[in-house]
């Protein structure tokens, strides 16, 4: 009996061949299964099992005359020796006819190489021969392996990074490399030469190969016995050998190396591009033209005029925002801010986005047409396509004035950070807030709490509130959409969905609440003021 054999071998049936023809060995059916991997030789013994400690793989040697004596035949033999996964059976007989045409069309059936040998074949002598021939083939493969990896290693060492050795891998095996992620997203795609008119689908899954005529071995790249990555060969179905599996062995742990150090420099560069976005947008910098050279290193150029846009969520999204809607949510603001501004700079947070948004100077020199209001309607576009993508997810955005130069980025960063705050607190959420366009609330909102702001408001309002809260009319309602309308009578009438004769009655109650004409300039402006602070006192309450 023979000792239990390795589990692989790059020996296939047709090396096999080779080796045998000495031995005037001839392959009489199953021509389809040559490609079949040997991985041992065992052969048959004088009693029932024919075969012992099979594991599959295995050249089976016998001889017809032993078959008869145990009372078997050679078809049904074929057909137990195929579900063991046995790679090819050697029968040494009288001739050729002497096996049979039921052998011969149950090994084509069954792809299964049937080989004949003469009747006088030595088979202890070809067992030890396959054998002996097998494990040297091995060795060799495994050297040539390890000389082909330690390649790979001098490349990684030089920093062609994980694409470089992909790309030696591709072409040392002749096949697809594909490495991907920890969640099977892939990474980097190798053809194994420049020219390869092979596509590969865009599902690697083992079905969708199998449709395409192909097939994958993929090993884990492991740290720490954690699988950061994947890598794997794609070739067609069948053509893998053992130097391929062996490869990929050694290659794996070369392929960690490179995500860790991949890893190592995205930090750093996250944390540079971190702190001269900071130092840009807080206005940390002694000489701006050492930050624009700074700037220039990451990719962007500064000498443009720059308009600062911030993104956040609600508070009370910000408690959910690990949930996975919510965790995809800046990933999605910055994609969309990249499609509509290729070359913007920004800085994303689970919670909070911001950016640097670039605006083009003409062939004059002059800024591109965009003000305040035309960023403002792109930015809107921008949020109804995120909301789209990421679902009823609540966040407001704050815009600053355009900077014209780089000095005054700080000065739009505050503005963005202060169009948030009072259009978060004074308007529904989910809404954009243009710095400019806050008008007199911009000065109103930090007065918010001021003892002068409150006796303003009741000094020039409080008649008009005393008034509506003793009766059913509603004074300041008429007043505000007066001045809403201009002061246009008609307009207003036809707003309130009142007769003149009664809008003329209420302007007239104002005005002796008042004890002061409406046609008095510094009064509508008091007024107007007054208005706007009770919208402000409104929404505090």
């Amino acid at each position: 009996m023979s000792s239990s054999p390795p589990p692989v071998s790059s020996a296939s049936v047709r090396n096999i061949l080779t080796l045998l023809a000495s031995r005037d060995a001839q392959l009489v059916a199953g021509t389809e299964g040559l490609e079949r991997r040997v991985t041992w030789a065992s052969r048959m013994r004088a009693r029932l099992p024919a075969f012992e400690s099979v594991r599959g793989g295995e050249l089976a040697l016998l001889g017809l005359a032993q078959l008869r004596r145990i009372d078997e035949t050679l078809p049904h033999l074929l057909q137990s020796l195929h579900k063991e996964n046995i790679s090819a059976v050697a029968v040494a007989a009288p001739s050729i006819e002497a096996i049979g045409t039921d052998a011969q069309a149950a090994a084509n059936r069954l792809h299964l190489p049937l080989i004949f040998l003469p009747a006088s074949a030595p088979l202890e002598e070809i067992e030890r021969e396959v054998i002996t021939f097998v494990v040297s083939f091995r060795g060799e493969i495994e050297h040539k392996a390890t000389e082909v990896s330690h390649q790979l290693m001098q490349l990684s060492a030089q920093g062609v990074g994980i694409q470089g050795v992909s790309e030696q891998l591709a072409r040392s095996c002749g096949k697809w490399v594909v490495v991907q992620d920890a969640t099977h997203h892939v990474r980097f795609q190798v053809p194994p030469h420049p020219d390869a008119t092979l596509d590969l689908p865009a599902t690697l899954s083992e079905e969708t190969l199998w449709q395409h005529g192909l097939a994958q071995v993929m090993v884990p790249i492991l740290i720490r016995h954690e699988a950061i990555g994947y890598l794997s060969l794609v070739g067609k179905d069948g053509d893998f050998n053992y130097l391929e599996r062996i490869l990929l062995g050694q290659v794996a742990p070369i392929l960690a190396l490179e995500f860790v150090r991949e890893r190592e420099r995205s930090e750093v560069e996250i944390r540079y591009q971190v702190e001269a976005f900071m130092d840009v947008v807080q206005g940390n910098y002694q000489q701006p033209e050492e930050m624009q050279a700074r700037a220039r290193l990451l990719g962007y150029d500064l000498t443009q005029p720059q308009i600062v846009v911030i993104f956040e969520l609600a508070g009370n999204e910000a408690e959910h925002a690990e949930s996975h809607t919510h965790a995809q949510w800046s990933r999605r603001v910055r994609d969309e801010l990249l499609r509509a501004w290729p070359t913007c700079w920004v800085m994303s947070e689970p919670q909070r986005v911001t950016a640097l948004l670039p605006l083009a100077k003409t062939e004059s020199g002059g800024e591109e047409p965009a003000n305040e209001h035309s960023i403002l309607t792109r930015l809107e576009r921008v949020q109804a396509r995120v909301q789209q993508s990421s679902g009823p997810v609540l966040y407001s955005g704050g815009i600053g004035r355009v900077a014209q130069e780089l000095q005054k980025i700080s000065r739009s960063m505050r503005e963005a950070q202060q169009a948030l705050e009072i259009g978060r607190r004074l308007f529904a959420g989910g809404q954009l807030h243009s710095f400019a366009h806050l008008g007199i609330y911009r000065l109103l909102f930090y007065l918010y709490g001021h003892d002068e702001l409150t006796a303003f408001y009741q000094e020039t309002l409080g008649p008009l509130l005393e008034h509506d809260s003793h009766s059913n009319s509603a004074l300041i309602e008429t007043l505000e959409c007066f001045f809403r309308c201009n002061g246009n009578l008609s307009e207003t009438a036809r707003a309130m969905h009142l007769h003149r004769n009664s809008l003329l009655y209420r302007l007239s109650r104002i005005e002796e609440s008042l004890g002061r004409s409406l046609e008095d300039a510094e009064l509508r402006l008091a007024l107007q003021i007054a208005l706007k602070i009770r919208h402000l006192l409104d929404k505090e309450g």
